[in-house]
């Protein structure tokens, strides 16, 4: 079979916590991004209907055999499952993860709601708006990560450690957050201590260093 496909934009975004997913858990998958796909119901490379990926127009997507899926949780959640160092992996460590996973949704959707909707009336409100999301999540982060190693304790990092290093690195939208409101995430020690163990781990340093994805800014933020 072949590798799994992601279908998604050259930045970030809903995106790259699946590639880090894959990189650290030694699943190739190959990828077509291309702006002009945001927002559209038809894939532009291949004119399929996003709806036979159960999506009316958004992205991420996942092609692998016969599976067609949307969802960026969803997906992240697959790729860990088939990636070959996950493999032995509790259901209750699973479960961790994807705790991990949907809070970075959630901070995700927020981000990008104060740079591209709030910061257009109001921003000194979207620069508030940013700066209490990151307080109310990073001071529950500091309290909960270790103080060496990994979140499961095991010799190399998961989806739970690696969203953390998502949010910390990827420019949209996170890094045009902070530079929004002028956010300082090292003030966090023992999170920025995770994200640069996690971020040299193996497979992960290497995505890291040739990513174009990473700290793509396309929208001038």
């Amino acid at each position: 079979m072949a590798a799994p496909h992601l279908i998604y934009a050259p930045i970030a975004g809903r995106a790259e916590l699946i590639r880090l997913i894959a990189a650290a858990g030694g699943c190739e998958i190959t990828e077509n991004s291309n702006m002009e796909n945001f927002g559209k119901p038809t894939i532009k490379e291949t004119g399929e209907s996003k709806m036979d990926y159960l999506s009316p127009s958004g992205m991420p997507l996942l092609s692998h055999g016969e599976l067609k899926m949307s969802q960026s949780g969803a997906i992240e959640t697959y790729v860990a499952a088939i990636a070959p160092k996950y493999k032995d992996l509790t259901v209750q460590q699973r479960a961790v993860d994807n705790m991990y996973q949907g809070i970075k949704e959630d901070i995700l959707f927020n981000c990008a709601k104060a740079i591209f909707t709030t910061q257009k009336t109001d921003k000194d409100k979207a620069k508030q708006d940013i700066i209490d999301l990151l307080d109310k999540w990073f001071a529950i982060f500091e309290d909960k990560v270790p103080s060496d190693g990994f979140i499961h304790g095991l010799g190399f990092p998961t989806p739970a450690d690696l969203a953390l290093l998502n949010i910390t690195t990827g420019f949209m939208p996170f890094g045009a957050a902070k530079k929004c409101a002028g956010y300082d995430f090292d003030k966090w020690a023992k999170v920025k201590s995770l994200c640069e163990r996690t971020a040299a781990a193996p497979g992960v340093s290497q995505y890291l260093q040739s990513s174009p994805y990473t700290a793509a800014n396309p929208f001038g933020l």
